[in-house]
Order: structure tokens, then sequence, then C-alpha cells
């Protein structure tokens, strides 16, 4: 993991810290956000950093032939 990679993990993970803040101690929410974060780890130690990122700035566009057969291929019907 770079410098870069690691100033940007420490910026999202303090915004999830201040989201964190903002729940009720006994909120179901804390899991995914607690995952999240760790999800986030992961893919930044695994230097998957790029990948993040093209997912987030193709966020709400309309899901591609490849990526329709790989959800397909881990069982999930993305037109559900």
């Amino acid at each position: 993991m770079t410098t870069e990679d690691e100033k940007e993990l420490d910026r999202l993970s303090g915004m999830l810290r201040l989201i964190d803040g903002q729940l009720d101690a006994g909120s179901p929410l804390r899991e995914a956000l607690e995952k999240s974060g760790i999800a986030l780890t992961v893919a930044f130690l695994h230097d998957l950093r790029a990948e993040v990122e093209r997912h987030y700035a193709s966020k709400g566009e309309p899901l591609g032939g490849d990526e329709r057969s790989h959800l397909r291929g881990l069982g999930i019907d993305p037109d559900e």
C-alpha cells in the first residue's frame, strides 16, 4: 500500500467514524458500517484501491454484460 493509499484509507475511515458516532449504540446499521470499514481496509491492503475507485465511479450506471454474467455466476439475479 502506498503512502497515498494510506492517506485515502485514513480519510475514508475518518468518515466512517463520523457516521458511527451518529448511530445509536444498539443500531443494526452498525454491522453494515463495521463490515464496510473492514472490506475497505482489506481492499486497500490487497492493492485493490483502483478497483474500488472504478466501481465507485461507475455507481448508478447500468451493469455491463460481464458484470451481469459475474453476478449470475455468484447466484445473484441482477434483474431482481
